[in-house]
């Protein structure tokens, strides 16, 4: 494009210039065609008075000699006729004599023409005696006079034009240099501008081009340009029959130093960790950024699988260094996967996709390390997306049901409350366990659909249950924290479903896990529960990282005690001395507790001296329809018998 663009400034230099020139050129004609004209004035004139002279001398001669030669008079007054209008036809002669009276010199001509017309004019004509030549004479002295006078002042003004034209010309030749030094300038300044723009365009595209191609954070190949190379070495793999390896990385915790010391913060991690992985191969492999959290590198020209095995270690070891946050250390891990080409895939979508399930694998078996492709994650992946499918359907289809898992009161014996338990009764495969669904559910986001079908039911279960048996009867509900953590519309379907049965939001309870608060926005989904009467309880406790200090910010309602804890409790046990603070701890905070897990007389009897308010586990009952556990509404009419109770 700059080759074209200066082809035409050139062009358009040269087209402007030559009409310049050809505009210089005509006027140096046309000047020249006018000297040559108003010479020609002088020239006429001097003739005319050489013509006036020799028509004298012929009549001179003629009044001498006795016999007149009349056809030499004839001839003599032609010639001297046409000098005068030689000179009338000049159109030179009006511009150069206009002021020298030149129109009456030739009035007295055609006045002494017209009166001897007569004497020379072929045919019947009066005689030219002596008196008529004396006469004649007489006028051509007078006129002789004129014109030489004429003639001077003729040759005098044709100087003085020369000297104008003179004046004129170099005028118009400084105007035509001026313009063409202008239009050079002109030009320059256009070829100029357009150079500029040029670059301007060139700088532009190329930022486009590092936008469309390089993540703008790390200044890594982004996924549009990683799936170009990787397609390249591919190809250059293919004619070189070599392998290469293809590494799909995550960064492991990263959402939680994201979420606690924000984007920004984040951002810097995400910069220095590209720059450790960018350090950690070579020149020639590709390190790429994908988006979020996750990097790709494509090893090429590899020998065997243990170069990747060595750039994967090589990996976990730059990034478990503390990152420098803003005056704050940071620490992630990696969860790497890695296939390989030919052995696994030979495309590119094949290749990402079996790192991207070889990477998940490495996380599900503790993150901070690597894992090979296998083909048997293939038949996993083809059995998650059956499953995946089907779980969409699950719920217009009416696959899911509820079970009961009822929470004994310790003072009373009574089943005062219970856990609703969600279970999948697929039509081929028969019960999946929830422990195999939910975290589909979750991945796809079906999970708050789901969640609000098992609020609705267990909202309608319960309005049921409180009219026949027990108008106290509390149910809790497992939610996911994916869902307390999206937006407000859940909550608004929980009110909605409240209100079209008529049930108080006391009549339900929701169970959290501790890593819920820690999620800086469920204070305000917190406060909004309880605005709705809905009571919270905090499942698992004791086995996740929360503090102390967040059962006095968040109004929790009851604790639960991991079965962990009730599993080998026992006098004198570390479980023992923790179960028992963490009963005491509950109540001076105003907080009920629950124990989970429940499965011999002894444990209930060790939980009931220390004060636990409620119980619950397969002592009392497996989770359970809701038929049967009407059967203990029915029995506890009579005083339900806990062994050891009481």
């Amino acid at each position: 494009m700059t080759y074209w663009l200066t082809v035409i400034s050139i062009t358009l230099l040269l087209v402007f210039s030559g009409v310049l020139y050809l505009q210089f050129h005509h006027s140096r004609l046309l000047s020249g065609t006018v000297q040559y004209s108003e010479s020609n004035v002088s020239w006429n004139i001097f003739q005319l008075q050489s013509e006036a002279l020799r028509f004298n001398n012929a009549i001179s001669t003629a009044a001498l000699e006795p016999a007149i030669d009349m056809d030499t008079l004839r001839l003599r007054y032609d010639i001297f006729y046409s000098r005068v209008d030689t000179v009338r036809s000049n159109p030179a002669t009006h511009e150069l004599l206009k002021d020298t009276g030149y129109k009456s010199v030739l009035q007295r001509v055609d006045d002494f023409l017209l009166t001897n017309d007569p004497y020379f004019i072929q045919g019947d004509h009066p005689p030219l005696d002596p008196a008529s030549m004396q006469s004649i004479l007489h006028q051509l002295d007078n006129l002789q006079t004129s014109l030489n006078d004429l003639s001077l002042a003729s040759v005098h003004q044709s100087g003085l034009h020369a000297e104008r034209r003179a004046t004129e010309i170099q005028r118009q030749i400084a105007i035509s240099t001026g313009l063409i030094v202008f239009q050079l300038l002109l030009t320059l300044l256009f070829f100029f501008i357009v150079i500029r723009q040029i670059k301007q365009l060139q700088a532009s595209r190329a930022q486009l081009s590092n936008l469309a191609n390089f993540d703008p954070l790390t200044n890594l190949p982004n996924r549009r340009l990683f799936q170009d190379r990787l397609e390249q070495e591919i190809r250059k793999a293919h004619r070189s029959k070599d392998r290469l390896a293809l590494l799909f990385l995550d960064l492991d915790n990263f959402k939680d130093i994201n979420d606690t010391l924000g984007h920004e913060v984040g951002d810097l991690l995400l910069q220095e960790a590209a720059r450790r992985l960018a350090g950690c191969v070579r020149e020639s492999d590709t390190v790429a950024r994908l988006g979020g959290d996750e990097f790709t590198i494509v090893l090429n020209d590899l020998e065997g699988t243990e170069h990747a095995a060595g750039v994967s270690q090589a990996i976990l070891k730059a990034l478990s260094d503390p990152f420098e946050l803003k005056g704050r250390e940071g620490f992630v891990s990696a969860s790497i996967g890695i296939t390989f080409y030919p052995d696994d895939a030979a495309d590119v979508n094949t290749l990402l996709k079996n790192a991207d399930q070889a990477m998940y694998v490495a996380k599900e078996q503790g993150r901070n390390r690597f894992h090979y492709f296998t083909a048997s994650m293939q038949e996993m992946a083809q059995a998650k997306m059956h499953l995946t499918n089907d779980l969409r359907n699950a719920l217009a289809q009416n696959e899911f049901q509820l079970v009961y898992q009822p929470i004994i009161e310790f003072s009373s014996g009574r089943v005062q409350k219970a856990e609703a338990l969600i279970r999948w009764n697929h039509p081929v495969r028969g019960a999946i366990s929830p422990m195999e669904f939910i975290p589909v559910a979750e991945e796809t986001g079906l999970i708050v659909d789901i969640g609000n079908w098992v609020f609705h039911e267990a909202a309608r279960q319960t309005q049921q249950w409180r009219q026949r048996y027990q108008p106290d009867f509390q149910l809790s509900i497992n939610t996911s924290p994916l869902q307390l953590r999206a937006d407000a519309s859940s909550l608004q379907h929980w009110q909605r479903s409240l209100k079209s049965v008529g049930l108080p939001g006391s009549a339900l309870a929701i169970e959290i896990t501790e890593s819920l608060l820690m999620d800086a926005g469920f204070a305000e989904r917190l406060i909004a529960m309880h605005e709705l009467g809905i009571e919270v309880s905090l499942d698992d406790f004791g086995t996740g990282y929360s503090s102390m200090s967040y059962l006095k910010k968040f109004d929790i309602d009851y604790l639960k005690i991991d079965k962990s804890f009730v599993g080998n409790l026992q006098k004198g046990s570390s479980d023992f001395a923790i179960c028992e603070a963490v009963i005491v701890m509950a109540h001076k905070l105003g907080i009920m507790v629950i124990a989970e897990g429940i499965e011999t007389s002894s444990q209930l009897s060790i939980l009931d001296t220390m004060g636990c308010d409620y119980g619950q586990g397969y002592l009392f009952s497996h989770p359970v329809s809701a038929l049967e556990l009407e059967k203990l509404f029915k029995a506890d009419l009579k005083s339900l018998s806990v062994p050891n109770l009481g």
